[in-house]
C-alpha cells in the first residue's frame, strides 16, 4: 500500500479552485512556532497545485486587532495604546506603524523560504468594503449568532448584543464601545471614555469579532481551506462556532479543517509572542537554511508536536535532510513516496542539488578557515561537482551565524598554535610517533585517516574513543570534537604532521 504524504492525503479528493488561507494578529515578533500555520499552509497549497488544481494562498494579517496589554517587550508607554488596533499604534522603534513593524520581517521570510502566499492586511479587507456585506449580514442576524455563540461556547453573553466593535473616533479604542443600534451602513455606538458616535460598516471604523470575523472572511473571501491551531480546533472553539454561522448565517461550506501542534522551544514550552518565550522567525531564517526550516515542518504530521532545538537539534535536522536529499538526487529507489514527497516540498529549489559539503561539516570548516576564500578553495579541491559559489556563500554565513548565536560550547573549538604544549604519556607518544611516520605513504582523505586512527587504537590495544580523544587534545584542546577524519583531513597533511611532530619534541624535552 503506497503511504501518501500527510498534504497529498488531505487534497487527495479536492475538485475546483481552491484557497487556502492562514493568518495572524501581529501584536509581537513573528516567531518560529508561527511558521508552522504559514508553512502548512504553502505545503497544501503546493499539494494542491501538483494535483493539478487552481490554487491561490492568502495570508491574512490581523492589523484591525487591539493592543491587549503591555507584553514583557513593550516599554510601558504603551500602556495607553491599549485597546487600539495594531495598525493605529506607532511602532516600538524608528517609523511606521506597530502591526508593520513585526509584518515586514516575516514578509521577508516567506520570500527567503519560498512561500507565495498574498498578504492581505484586514485593515483593507474593512476600508474597501470587502467585508461590508458579511458585516451587514452578521448584524441582521445578531440574534442567531448569539444563540449559536452560546450554545457551542457554552458561555452566555451578557446586555445586549451586536456582533461589530466600532472604533472609537475620539480614544481610539476599539474594545471599549458597545453598538446601540444600527441602519445600513452606519453602526451607531457609545465608548467607555463617553463618546458617541457612528461607524461606517463599509471602512476600517470597526471590527467583527474574531469568532464572527474568522467565518465572514471565509464567506467574503471564498476560502476552501485551512490550517489553524489546535487551541481554534478545541471542542466549543472559535473552528465549532465558525463553522455553524459559515452554514446557518452566511449559507457556505466552512473550508476543509487541518488542526496542527504547536511547537515547543526545547527546555522551555510553547512560543508565544506575549509571553516573550519565542525565537523570531526572522532570527532564525538569519542562522539556518530555509530548507531545514521547510523540512522540519514537512517531516512531521501537523497532528504532532514539533520539538525545536535551535542548538544540536539543527546538526541532526541538516544530516537527516542531506541523507534524503542525495538519495533524492541520487538512487530514488531507496525512498518511499512519503519521504520524495518530504524532500520536495522542503527545498526551496527543487533543481538545486545538495552542495559538496553539508551543514554540519560546513560548520568545521567555519572554525578552521577563518577566511571565505580559503574555505571555498578547500571545498573546490575536495570536491569533484559543481556549485553556485554565490548561493554557497550564504551558507557558509548561515553556519556563522549559527555557531555565533545557538552552538552548544561541545561544537565550538579553536585551533591551538603549532607549538602549544600538551601532556602525553610514553604510549601516547608512541602512536603518535607512528602516525606521523605512516601518514606520508597514505591517501590524505578523510576516510583514510580515520581508518589509520582505528588501526593505531588496536596496534596499541586502546579504545578508539580515548585515541580520538588524544588528537582533539592535540589540535583543540578538548575531550571531543568534530568528525576526526574529515577534520584532520581539513587541516593538512603539513599542518597536522608539523604540529604532532611539535608537541612530540616538547614530550622528548620534558
Amino acid at each position: 500500500m503506497i503511504r501518501l504524504f500527510w498534504a497529498d492525503a488531505l487534497v487527495k479528493d479536492l475538485n475546483g479552485p481552491q484557497r487556502v488561507s492562514t493568518g495572524i494578529s501581529p501584536s509581537g515578533p513573528i516567531h518560529v512556532g508561527n511558521m508552522r500555520e504559514i508553512l502548512t499552509g504553502d505545503i497544501l497549497f503546493k499539494a494542491i497545485s501538483k494535483k493539478g488544481l487552481e490554487a491561490d494562498f492568502i495570508y491574512l494579517c490581523d492589523d484591525m486587532d487591539p493592543l491587549r496589554k503591555v507584553y514583557p517587550f513593550l516599554s510601558e508607554d504603551y500602556k495607553k495604546y491599549v485597546g487600539q488596533p495594531l495598525k493605529n499604534i506607532p511602532a516600538p522603534e524608528g517609523t511606521g506603524k506597530y502591526s508593520d513593524y513585526y509584518l515586514d520581517p516575516f514578509v521577508r521570510v516567506m520570500k527567503e523560504a519560498n512561500i507565495p502566499a498574498r498578504v492581505i492586511k484586514t485593515s483593507d479587507l474593512y476600508d474597501t468594503g470587502i467585508l461590508a456585506r458579511a458585516c451587514d449580514i452578521a448584524i441582521q442576524n445578531r440574534e442567531k449568532i448569539r444563540e449559536i455563540l452560546e450554545t457551542v461556547s457554552g458561555r452566555q453573553i451578557e446586555g445586549d448584543f451586536y456582533p461589530y466593535e466600532p472604533l472609537c473616533e475620539r480614544c481610539g479604542r476599539i474594545n471599549t464601545t458597545q453598538v446601540v443600534s444600527y441602519k445600513y451602513p452606519y453602526a451607531e455606538y457609545v465608548c467607555k471614555c463617553g463618546h458617541h458616535g457612528f461607524a461606517d460598516i463599509r471602512k476600517a471604523e470597526g471590527k467583527m469579532p474574531w469568532r464572527v470575523e474568522w467565518p465572514a472572511k471565509w464567506f467574503a473571501l471564498k476560502v476552501t481551506i485551512e490550517p489553524f491551531g489546535k487551541d481554534h480546533g478545541a471542542p466549543g472553539g472559535s473552528y465549532d462556532t465558525g463553522k455553524r454561522i459559515a452554514s446557518e448565517i452566511f449559507g457556505i461550506e466552512p473550508p476543509l479543517p487541518l488542526i496542527y501542534e504547536r511547537i515547543i522551544l526545547k527546555g522551555k514550552g510553547a512560543m508565544h509572542s506575549s509571553t516573550g518565550l519565542a525565537i523570531a522567525a526572522s532570527e532564525i531564517m538569519e542562522v539556518i537554511p530555509p530548507d531545514l526550516l521547510r523540512y522540519m515542518i514537512a517531516r512531521v504530521n501537523p497532528g504532532r508536536h514539533i520539538d525545536f532545538d535551535p542548538g544540536l537539534g539543527i546538526l541532526a535536522l541538516a544530516d537527516e535532510l542531506g541523507k534524503l536529499q542525495d538519495a533524492y538526487f541520487g538512487d530514488r529507489s531507496a525512498l518511499d513516496e512519503d519521504q520524495i514527497a518530504i524532500v520536495e516540498y522542503s527545498l526551496v529549489n527543487k533543481d538545486r542539488k545538495p552542495y559538496p559539503v553539508d551543514f554540519r561539516h560546513l560548520v568545521t570548516l567555519v572554525q578552521i578557515y577563518r577566511n571565505e576564500d580559503e574555505l571555498l578553495r578547500a571545498v573546490k579541491m575536495s570536491s569533484t561537482s559543481n556549485f553556485d559559489e554565490a548561493d554557497f556563500k550564504k551558507e557558509i554565513e548561515y553556519a556563522r551565524r549559527w555557531l555565533d548565536r545557538y552552538a552548544p560550547e561541545n561544537v565550538k573549538f579553536k585551533i591551538l598554535p603549532i607549538d602549544q604544549r600538551v601532556e602525553l604519556n610514553d604510549e601516547d607518544a608512541m602512536l603518535l610517533e607512528s602516525f606521523v611516520n605512516d601518514i606520508d605513504g597514505m591517501p590524505w582523505e578523510s576516510a583514510s585517516i580515520h581508518d589509520k586512527v582505528y588501526d593505531l587504537a588496536q596496534k596499541y590495544k586502546k579504545s578508539p574513543d580515548s585515541v580520538f580523544s588524544l588528537f582533539y587534545r592535540i589540535f583543540i584542546g578538548k575531550d571531543r570534537g568534530p568528525r576526526l577524519g574529515y577534520f584532520l583531513y581539513n587541516l593538512g597533511r603539513d599542518f597536522v604532521k608539523n604540529r604532532i611532530e611539535n608537541v612530540l619534541s616538547q614530550h622528548g624535552d620534558a
